[in-house]
Order: structure tokens, then sequence, then C-alpha cells
């Protein structure tokens, strides 16, 4: 009988004695990761004194995250979240996993995302209403809070106060960096060491912690609102055990949705409006649509957002070209086949889903925007599983429905109302972390010529508006109108 022949792995060149491929990870994880794939379809890294295999197939990093889900849980990076947080449905593994699932599914269905799409709407006009004409925005800061929003509102039934959503945004920064620190660390035991990014991590984890709370309320107080994600969890039983999920579990989902419902679409909806502003006969293109198949004071529906089939097309390509999860990590509990390739027991397996959406095998020209990639007609994309933003298996996110909603509709309710400028010099800027944030990009506004009757309206509101409960008018530096680039998103 012929043994099985397998490939060799392949190391990547240029690691440093003790420190490994460290120093290059750091120094551009994008360009560093995608470089991988000319080498082979898994390649060997070092991280310190570990070897790390990373998967640049996209059809192997399928089967990592499908058929081999049971035997390569999650990794380092999202171990220092388990510590941080507790075994909730974005940490926990196995039958735990599952039961938490069964348990928060109901909260993502269709009925309730019909019920989330007015109140997304609505958070996003209340924002948009605080902003002035000629106003100047940091469009990252601004995305954040607007996401933030509408979690709190929409899955927790709940305002923050402003001082809270200030503080979740500085916070979130340290909490990613040292997510991904200490997940490059030799032994775990590092992470209790009073370094500085520990200490700050451990003080963003208890801020975070409090804003939370804020949320979802401490115990022994108000109940939340039937329908949201609060009320569903306080009144649902631990299969295992029979008992109601205890306070701890309440909070450990509660900062999963807040984490993953914010950071990851608000850097998505400035990654939006910079494509936008770089390509303006597309900024043309989603407007028609917008004004062809929205009625200008109609609450939106699920139905509606549907008919948007080019903005979604749009909002595909920047989930592609910015997808936010830089890189994740398996770990095999056992020795597994990965294609033609023996994984021993033991082996951290690592994956890069923004590599994966940058490989010109897949993607040609793949660093371009356009948003005919995918649409009906064009050439598909090599694969079956060349585009997995939001994962693949047990563990693909169980917000995907919620995430498109909430960028659609934020989109659309931006664009309806103003006409967005660059600011120049100030672009998006790429800040990787475990996350693919964006940065730096800043834009002034005005009111959206044809819509002047609207505008007037929501300037007269803001007042009204900004003194709502936990709705304070932070929006961003208020800078007179001047010279703008040639580039905008007007009609």
């Amino acid at each position: 009988m012929t043994a099985r022949r397998e490939p060799a792995v392949p190391e990547a060149p240029g690691g440093i004695p003790g420190l490994g491929h460290v120093p290059a990870l750091l120094r551009d994880p994008l360009g560093f990761l995608g470089s991988l794939s000319r080498l082979g379809e898994v390649v060997r890294i070092r991280l310190g004194p570990r070897a790390v295999w990373v998967v640049t197939d996209a059809a192997l990093v399928h089967t990592l995250l499908v058929a081999l889900a049971r035997d390569c849980p999650r990794g380092a990076v999202q171990s220092t979240l388990k510590t941080a947080f507790g075994d909730g449905l974005l940490m926990s593994e196995g039958q735990a996993h599952r039961d938490r699932r069964r348990t928060i599914q109901p909260v993502f269905g269709p009925d309730r995302m019909a019920a989330y799409v007015p109140v997304m709407q609505r958070v996003a006009e209340e924002r948009v209403a605080r902003w002035q004409a000629g106003q100047t925005l940091d469009v990252a800061k601004e995305m954040n809070h607007l996401a933030l929003e509408i979690v709190t509102r929409t899955l927790f039934g709940a305002r923050l106060e402003e001082e809270a959503t200030l503080a979740f945004h500085r916070a979130l920064p340290d909490m990613v960096k040292g997510q991904i620190v200490q997940s490059l660390y030799p032994h775990p035991a590092f992470a209790r060491v009073p370094l500085p990014v520990n200490r700050r991590f451990d003080a963003a984890v208890r801020v975070l912690n409090r804003v939370v709370d804020q949320a979802v309320g401490s115990t022994g107080g108000p109940a939340a609102a039937d329908g949201t994600l609060t009320a569903l969890l306080r009144g649902a039983v631990d299969p295992a055990s029979g008992l109601p999920l205890t306070e701890a579990d309440v909070r450990s989902e509660a900062i999963t949705m807040f984490g993953a419902g914010t950071e990851t679409v608000s850097s998505t909806l400035t990654w939006l409006i910079q494509e936008l502003l770089d390509h303006p006969e597309v900024a043309d293109r989603v407007l028609a649509e917008l004004d062809e198949q929205l009625e200008p004071d109609a609450d939106l529906t699920p139905e509606a957002l549907d008919r948007l089939g080019y903005t979604r097309s749009v909002a595909r390509e920047v989930l592609r070209l910015h997808t936010p999860n830089a890189f994740l990590m398996r770990t095999a509990t056992r020795q597994v086949e990965l294609g033609p390739y023996t994984v021993p027991a033991g082996t951290e397996l690592l994956y890069s889903l923004t590599a994966l959406h940058r490989d010109p095998d897949r993607y040609p020209d793949p660093l371009r925007f356009d948003p005919e990639r995918g649409r009906p007609g064009s050439a598909p994309p090599a694969g079956r599983h060349a585009f997995l933003p939001f994962g693949a298996g047990k563990h693909k996110c169980i917000g995907e429905a919620f995430a498109w909603a909430e960028l659609t509709v934020a989109a659309a309710t931006i664009l309806r109302r103003w006409r967005l400028s660059p600011v120049p010099g100030a672009r998006a800027r790429e800040v990787v972390w475990t996350a693919v944030q964006a940065q730096g990009l800043q834009i002034r506004i005005a009111p959206r010529a044809g819509d002047r009757r609207r505008a007037d309206e929501v300037q007269a509101a803001a007042p009204a508006l900004a003194a709502l409960p936990g709705q304070a008018a932070q929006a961003g530096s208020v800078a007179p109108a001047g010279p703008v680039g040639a580039a905008e998103v007007s009609r």
C-alpha cells in the first residue's frame, strides 16, 4: 500500500531569533499575512517560541471553520477575551456554545428584524439631526457613536448617557490592542505582569463592563422591555443546569453584542464614506437608487432595504476590501487532516479574512474598489468560499442580518440628508490590531440640494433631540465651511 504523500509546510522567511515573525506581524500585519499565500496554502510562522500555521487558502479556511470546528476550537486571540468577559457566545465551545446560540437566536429572527429596522432609522435620524451645516466631523468617532446607539436601543431597549458613550469609544482601542498583544505572549502568565499594555487592557475591560451594566441594568434593577436581548437572557434557563442564567452570563453576552455590533460596523461605515468620496460616480448611483426606491418620509422596512440592490453591492465590496477581521486563530485539540496536510495535535492555526479577500488569485486587482464584483452577470471570484466576512460554520456571526441592516439603514439615512465633502489630507487610514480600524477621515457636511425643507426640519429638531436623556450633542468639532476637494457625495 502506497503511503500518503503530503506537501511540506513551508516556513516564512525573515524570522528573528527569539522573536520569530512577531516584528513583521506588528509592523505590517496585512502585508505580511497577504504575502504568505505565495509560499503555499499553509505556511508556518513563529510567534516568539511558538510555531503557528497560517492558512492562506479560502477553501481550507472554510474546512477549518466548518468540518473541523469541533476539533479546532478558537485559539489565543479569543481566549484573551474569555479571561476578561467570561464564557459567552463569542468565547464558548461545544455544547455550551450550542445551547447559548439557541438561546440567543430568536433575537435575530425575521420577526425581530422587522421591528429593529424602524428603530435603527430613528436612532440614525436623531444622530444626524445633531449635525450642523458646515460642521467638520471625525467620521470614525461619529460612526462609532452611531453604531453604539443603534445596538443599545435596538437590542437592549436602553439609552446610554453621552459620557458612557465617550468612555466606550476611548476604551475600545486599548481593549483590542491588549487582546492582540496578549495573544502573542509566549505564556498566558505574561498577561498578569503589570506592563502598561496590560494595565490599559484591564482598565478598558472595567470601563466596558460599566457601560454594559448601564445598558442592561444592574441586578434587581428595572426589568428590560419585552423582546430585548436583556429580557430574553434573564428569562432563559441554562439547559445544562436547569437554572436561570446568572448576571455574569447576561453581561458576557451583552459585551459580545456591544463589541461585535459597534467596532466592526462603525469601521465599515467609515470605509464606505471614504470609498464614496473617492468614487463620486458610485456615490451618484447610490443616491439615485435611494431616491428612487425609498419614500422621503416613510419608515424603512426589511422589504425596502431589499430593493437597494446596488447599495448592497457597494456595502459588500467595502466589506470585502476592508474586512474588519485582521486575523483569528484556532487550536487543533487532536491530529486532524486539513486538505492534504496532517495537522498535529496542539498546533495553532491562524487565518486572515482580510488577506483572503485581497488575494489576487480570487479577486483580480484586489485593491481596486469595484462594486460590480459579484453582481449578476459579473465574473464570480474563484472558489465557492472566496467571501467569508462573517465567518462560516457553527461560529458564523449570529448577527449577520442585523449588521447588514445596520449598515444599510445608517448609510441611507446619512446620504439622503447630507452632502459629504472631504477635508483635504484627512483620509481614512488602516490601523490594524485584531480588527482593521479606519482612523483619520474627516468630512464637512451641507444639506443636500433639493432637500432644504427636510434639512430645515432636522436643524429645528436638533435642540429638542439633544435635550433627550443620553442624547447630548457631542458630534464633533464645528468648523466654518471652506474650500473642499472635487469629490463630493452629492447630486
